[in-house]
């Protein structure tokens, strides 16, 4: 989901960054001691004082594809429905992600098959090349079963390595 970040920056370099008027920024202390302060300082420190606050601003980044909750109200004030067409292109966004993580699912399965069936046939030419006493055929069969096992298992070990790479990377990272 949304998750927002504030910091105080003085260079306006970022496009995501806007200003903010200096009566937001002191909203935390009362008005009346923030005139309070405001008088007791020098002219000088005065405008120095305005310069900063001009310059000011408060930078806000969020990840995902909502806004956070108050920025979402605000594009619906500026412009209606505009929160409800953000939330339907997160939806499609979704959409677009479950359906291509089908497609790789299906992909996959058709591999699986594929390799399943090849394995069975080399299988099947060997025992039938051995049945008819044709030693060269059944070698062949037998050659491409040992490799194609081979492949399936170095797969195997690479796959479980990883995840255990992967596992130890996480615990460390926990620590």
């Amino acid at each position: 989901m949304a998750s927002g970040t504030k910091s105080r920056n003085s260079d306006p370099t970022d496009p995501n960054e806007r200003a903010v008027a200096p009566e937001t920024q002191s909203a935390a202390v009362p008005d009346r001691g923030m005139d309070a302060l405001v008088s007791k300082l020098p002219d000088e420190k005065k405008i120095e004082l305005v310069h900063v606050l001009e310059k000011s601003q408060i930078k806000t980044t969020f990840s995902g594809p909502l806004p956070p909750p108050d920025d979402f109200r605000k594009y619906n004030e500026v412009l209606p429905g505009t929160a409800d067409r953000i939330v339907a292109m997160a939806e499609r966004e979704q959409t677009i992600r479950a359906d291509g993580q089908a497609g790789a699912i299906a992909n996959d399965r058709r591999k699986i098959n594929v390799s399943a069936s090849t394995g069975l046939a080399m299988i099947a030419v060997a025992g039938l090349a051995t049945w008819l006493d044709n030693w060269p055929i059944a070698a062949l069969g037998l050659g491409g079963t040992v490799v194609a096992l081979v492949r399936h298992v170095t797969d195997f070990v690479r796959d479980m390595m990883e995840r255990w790479y992967r596992r130890r990377e996480r615990d460390a990272s926990r620590n």
